[in-house]
């Protein structure tokens, strides 16, 4: 199984999306909550708080620290 690590900015855009259409591909998603930025910290509440709870993409996504993954 795959597993991705998304990072970045604009979090309520291209890291929402990202993570996911990777999860409803399958595809095993971790999100550092440390890595990710927007404009105003609203926009990264929401986006973490979609992530764990939306129905299909909530199974596949882990939220995580940086300092907490190992490889």
């Amino acid at each position: 199984m795959k597993t991705v690590i998304i990072t970045g900015t604009a979090t309520h855009g291209a890291v929402q999306y990202t993570a996911s259409g990777a999860a409803l591909r399958g595809i095993k998603v971790i999100i550092p909550v440390d890595g990710i930025s927007a404009e105003s910290l609203y926009p990264e509440q929401y986006t973490v708080w979609n992530l764990a709870n939306a129905p299909r993409i909530s199974i596949q996504v882990t939220l995580s620290r940086t300092d907490m993954i190992k490889f």
